[in-house]
């Protein structure tokens, strides 16, 4: 395990994306979001993400130096094509546009469809929230939703998989300089990511993650890479989420007409302007007097405190920064040959 500054891994991810092909602006994009993934402590959407978007751009499966575009839209409501490129970029401009509609008209939606992959939902959310909005993101593979062979979400009582992992985020802002509140989760029992980190690290997995080929609960995270499914989190209420998230993210964005070899993430996206309810600054106290509340309940055996949602996030930014992003070798090592492979400069010195 090896400590890497955000600032090393923006650098190598940078040039390791322009080097696939892919525009400056995109690039800049994509790294933002993976090395901030890895800062909040979700190593399953950071840099670990990057070999497999980079196979994609060479094979063509993924438009690297694509911009999306906004293909329909009225005062309060948005489409936008997300091109076929980096899923970063385009949840990004469909964020960005229902945060400013959001401000002329005190609520919008926006839906964003063939995109890849969308990256970490909640920081699309935490977005809205620096901007003083309530903020809702809804998101699913539109793969996933024609029958077994694009899902690797088992519904509940099911043995094989026939829904995406549903991600959902909800975030409400705070006053200036607090971590705004945030739930993100997959509405699977765990998101794929991590499952993937279990994999490469040799780890197997809590039961009642995943299913093997023929529906039964183990611990061996290769049953799940040999034709299993994931398990959705609280059982039926997981199960019950997940196709929610699935049926407005993929039907609201027309995810369902694309084709199905196309990676064709979806997203929507709700902004809410708090101040088209009652005075902002009223809303905020509420808030801030709710929190405050959470805070002062006495921690139970076990725990040093109540933690708020959002908070782990806050804090492993803090520590990260302040001491590396850590790395197994083996992504670090992946991330190397990489750069090296695609002639990135210095490639061949990274592995120190």
């Amino acid at each position: 395990m090896k400590l890497r500054t955000a600032d090393q891994l923006r650098e190598l991810v940078t040039a390791t994306l322009l080097a696939a092909g892919a525009s400056d602006a995109n690039a800049r994009v994509v790294a933002h979001s993976v090395v901030d993934s890895n800062l909040a402590g979700h190593d399953s959407h950071g840099v670990v993400r990057i070999p497999s978007l980079v196979r994609d751009a060479l094979s063509g499966k993924l438009k690297p130096a694509v911009s999306p575009r906004v293909t329909q839209e009225n005062l309060s409501t948005a489409v936008v094509d997300g091109g076929s490129t980096f899923g970063h970029v385009g949840s990004r401009l469909a964020t960005e546009i229902a945060i400013r509609k959001a401000q002329e008209t005190s609520i919008a939606g926006v839906a964003l469809t063939r995109a890849n992959h969308t990256g970490r939902i909640g920081e699309w959310a935490e977005m809205g929230a620096a901007e003083g909005m309530v903020t809702l993101v809804l998101g699913s593979r539109a793969n996933s939703s024609r029958g077994t062979a694009g899902g690797t979400l088992a519904p509940y009582g099911g043995r094989s998989g026939a829904m995406g992992t549903s991600p959902i985020a909800w975030s409400v802002p705070r006053r200036s300089g607090q971590t705004p509140i945030l739930l993100d989760y997959a509405t699977s029992a765990v998101a794929q990511g991590k499952l993937q980190i279990a994999r490469l690290k040799g780890e197997s997995v809590p039961l009642g993650w995943i299913i093997d080929s023929q529906g039964r609960p183990t611990t061996d995270v290769e049953a799940f890479f040999g034709g299993g499914a994931q398990l959705p989190f609280g059982g039926h209420k997981g199960y019950a989420l997940a196709l929610i998230v699935s049926l407005l993210s993929i039907g609201l964005s027309a995810g369902d007409k694309l084709d199905p070899s196309e990676h064709a993430s979806c997203l929507f996206v709700v902004c809410v302007d708090p101040a088209a309810f009652r005075p902002a600054e009223e809303f905020l106290d509420f808030v801030e007097q709710t929190a405050a509340r959470i805070k002062a309940v006495p921690p139970a055996k076990g725990f040093d405190e109540v933690l708020l949602p959002g908070e782990p996030e806050a804090r492993s930014r803090i520590a990260r920064m302040r001491d590396g992003i850590p790395l197994p070798d083996e992504i670090w090592t992946e991330l190397a040959q990489l750069a090296e492979g695609l002639g990135v400069p210095g490639g061949t010195d990274l592995d120190g």
